[in-house]
């Protein structure tokens, strides 16, 4: 009887220690694994008209934690366009959190924005950008990432 139990005992641990199950990785639309300098968005496919939306998710790999400087850049097509950039962050690239936002108003040329969203030790595995375009307007938006790590 003795061993019966125990045998049962092993049998509902070994249930239990292998019914766990790993979570799957969200696909990213690009990796950040190093120092760099690029741009999310910026060709004709990510053109905008009026109340639109684009979004962008970075996987962060590595060991270091990065600091980051990120910038709206709006190349402005016709009309009177507005928006809000959105950077959030996840541990699970499903649930986000934001950050920080760069909102831009009555944007009638291009222009660098003159906000600046600085994140230090950016200790998450997934970054997301979001931009928002409101107003009557096509355009084409462009957020800089500088990403350096530590």
């Amino acid at each position: 009887m003795k061993k019966l139990l125990i045998l049962l005992i092993t049998v509902v641990f070994g249930f239990a220690a292998f019914s766990q199950t790993t979570p799957t990785e969200v696909t990213p639309d690009a990796y950040l694994t190093d120092a760099s300098y690029t741009y999310v968005w910026g060709t004709t496919a990510d053109t905008l008209t009026n109340a639109d939306t684009l979004n962008f998710v970075y996987r962060m790999k590595g060991y270091e934690s990065p600091d980051l400087t990120i910038k709206l850049y709006s190349d402005f097509v016709s009309g009177t366009a507005g928006g809000t950039l959105t950077v959030y962050s996840s541990i699970d690239g499903v649930n986000y959190a934001a950050v920080d936002t760069i909102t831009v108003s009555a944007l009638t040329e291009d222009g660098m924005d003159t906000e600046v969203i600085s994140i230090t030790d950016y200790m998450y595995p997934y970054l997301k950008f979001e931009y928002l375009q409101t107003g009557t307007a096509v355009t084409i938006p462009r957020a800089y990432l500088y990403a350096k790590f530590n």
